[in-house]
C-alpha cells in the first residue's frame, strides 16, 4: 500500500509528463478515476516504477490549462504495463508503456489542480530541459576526450595521428562546439537558479547541446578510422545513446512546438541578469 511518508527509491519513481489528452481523470464522489491509457511516449521507468507523478487531463474543454498532477501508486487494480523497449541506445534507462483502466485513487492524491497546472508544467519543463542540456554537454565532452585519447595513442605515418593537420582541425572544431554548448547550458542553468525560469531558453539549451553532442560524437567516430565499427571502444555507445536522444527528444520537441507555438516565442532575459 502507498504511504506518502514512506521513503521512495529514486529508480522506483516515474514522472510522466504528457501534454496529450489521452490520459484523463474523472472526478467521482471524493475519489478520482484515471483512464484512457497508454501514457504517451513510453515513459522512463515505465515497467519498473512503483509510483507515478501523472500529468493528466481533468477538463478536456480547457485544453492544456485543464490538467492536473496526480500521485498514482502503480500496484493498484487497473494498472498494467507493456514490455520494456529493446533500444539501440540509452539501454540503461528503462522505458515502457503503462496503461490505466479506470484506476481509482483518493481525491487527496491530486497534488496539483487546474488552477496551478500550467505554472507547474512550465516549471517542470524549464528545469528538466535545462538539466538535459547540461547532461548532453557532458556527453559531448566525453566523446571529445575519448577521441583525443585515441588520437594520442594511434600512430600513423610514424607519428600519433593527433599531429596530422586534418585530425587537429577535427579535434579543435569539436572543442569549440563543446565549449559553445557549455556556455549556453551554464547561462541557462545560472539564470534559472536566480530568476523565474524561462522555458524557451531551457529548451534551446537542451536542443543545442543534444545536437552539438551528436555532431561531436559523429566527428569523433571518424577519428577512429577502421575501428569505428568496433565495440571495443566506448565511443560507439555514446553514438548510440545520442542517436536515441535525437530521435526521442527532437520528435517530442517538434510536436510540442506545433501544439503550443506561443511557448517558443523569443523573450529577453533582463539586462541586469548576471549569469
Amino acid at each position: 500500500n502507498f504511504n506518502p511518508n514512506d521513503p521512495i527509491h529514486l529508480r522506483s519513481f516515474l514522472t510522466v509528463v504528457g501534454t496529450q489528452p489521452n490520459t484523463t481523470v474523472r472526478v467521482k464522489t471524493r475519489a478520482l478515476v484515471v483512464g484512457g491509457g497508454p501514457v504517451p511516449e513510453t515513459p522512463s521507468n515505465g515497467t519498473i516504477a512503483t509510483v507515478a507523478a501523472l500529468f493528466c487531463t481533468i477538463d478536456p474543454d480547457h485544453g492544456f490549462q485543464g490538467g492536473g498532477v496526480a500521485v498514482v501508486p502503480l500496484d493498484l487494480p487497473g494498472v498494467s504495463r507493456g514490455k520494456p523497449l529493446d533500444k539501440i541506445g540509452q539501454r540503461a534507462l528503462n522505458q515502457g508503456e503503462i496503461f490505466f483502466d479506470d484506476v481509482r485513487i483518493p481525491e487527496s492524491y491530486m497534488v496539483v489542480g487546474k488552477e496551478a497546472y500550467g505554472f507547474v508544467v512550465e516549471q517542470v519543463l524549464a528545469m528538466a530541459n535545462a538539466a538535459m542540456g547540461t547532461i548532453f554537454v557532458g556527453v559531448g565532452r566525453a566523446a571529445l576526450e575519448h577521441a583525443l585519447a585515441y588520437a594520442q595513442e594511434r600512430v600513423q605515418g610514424g607519428v600519433p595521428i593527433h599531429r596530422h593537420q586534418s585530425v587537429k582541425a577535427r579535434l579543435f572544431k569539436a572543442f569549440a562546439q563543446v565549449e559553445a554548448a557549455r556556455g549556453l547550458a551554464r547561462r541557462v542553468a545560472s539564470y534559472n537558479a536566480t530568476h523565474p525560469p524561462l522555458v524557451q531558453y531551457s529548451i534551446a539549451s537542451k536542443v543545442f547541446a543534444t545536437q552539438t553532442a551528436f555532431e561531436v560524437a559523429s566527428g569523433a567516430l571518424q577519428i577512429y578510422g577502421g575501428n569505428l565499427l568496433s565495440r571495443e571502444y566506448p565511443i560507439e555507445k555514446l553514438m548510440r545513446d545520442l542517436q536515441q536522444a535525437i530521435d526521442r527528444y527532437m520528435q517530442a520537441m517538434a510536436e510540442e512546438m506545433m501544439r503550443n507555438p506561443e511557448r517558443f516565442q523569443p523573450q529577453e532575459m533582463p539586462p541586469n541578469a548576471q549569469v
